[in-house]
């Protein structure tokens, strides 16, 4: 039996609301409210975001929702060994921007999907490089308020700091929502939804990604 479910995304971010409406199903945003941990000793990213977007779903599933597709994400940028989340403050941003000016990193994202008793996870990573932005383009970002929800400091999709020079891999995991990997999780539980007709890929996503062929997702 082919399950269409109602989805719940367990994430705040306007960023992932914005995705997964490209999906053709009726989705419902509930924020986890989870503090969200830092990596412990000797843990790699990989596992930190998947056990993140697990955490996350779960916690919302617990609200009484268990009837209902969860989904949780989780980003994070990993700059040599380390793992970069959220500026707290100012200083904070400005130490990450920096850092990455110039240089190359991973953006890895995890994401979960729970319903029931069924539990999948996975992650995402993707290569990223700075352009080599000035002391003052920092300082203007800063002063606009744009680092402070996302990891690393930055968003890729920001075309007035642009400050990405380039990048392989998923555009969507660097912005913090592989929906490609969100419809292979939702079809390994038998969960199946269509791409909205009139949705489009990013012109950002690589050719072959499965997000850009609308239709029903069936990836086993």
């Amino acid at each position: 039996m082919v399950l269409e479910p109602n989805i719940i995304l367990a994430s705040g971010s306007q960023r992932r609301r914005e995705i997964i409406a490209a999906l053709d199903a009726e989705v419902t945003v509930i924020s986890s409210g989870i503090d969200e941990r830092p990596p412990y000793p000797g843990e790699d990213a990989e596992e930190y975001v998947k056990d993140l977007s697990e955490e996350k779903a779960l916690a919302v599933k617990s609200l009484g929702h268990s009837e209902t597709l969860v989904i949780g994400a989780d980003t994070t940028v990993v700059l040599g060994e380390e793992i970069l989340g959220k500026p707290v403050d100012e200083a904070e941003a400005r130490d990450m921007l920096m850092a990455l000016r110039g240089h190359s990193h991973r953006v890895v994202t995890g994401v979960a999907v729970a319903r029931k008793t069924f539990l999948a996870s996975t992650y995402m990573s993707a290569e990223v490089v700075m352009r080599e932005y000035s002391n003052d383009e920092i300082e203007a970002y800063i002063e606009s308020g744009e680092p402070f929800d996302k990891a690393g400091g930055y968003a890729i999709q920001d075309e007035r700091f642009a400050p990405v020079w380039t990048f392989s891999g998923c555009y969507l995991n660097i912005v913090g929502f592989p929906l490609c990997e969100v419809m292979r999780l939702m079809a390994k539980g038998r969960f199946y939804a269509k791409l909205k007709q009139e949705w489009r890929a990013p012109e950002r996503c690589p050719n072959d990604c499965p997000a850009r062929v609308a239709g029903e997702v069936a990836v086993t």
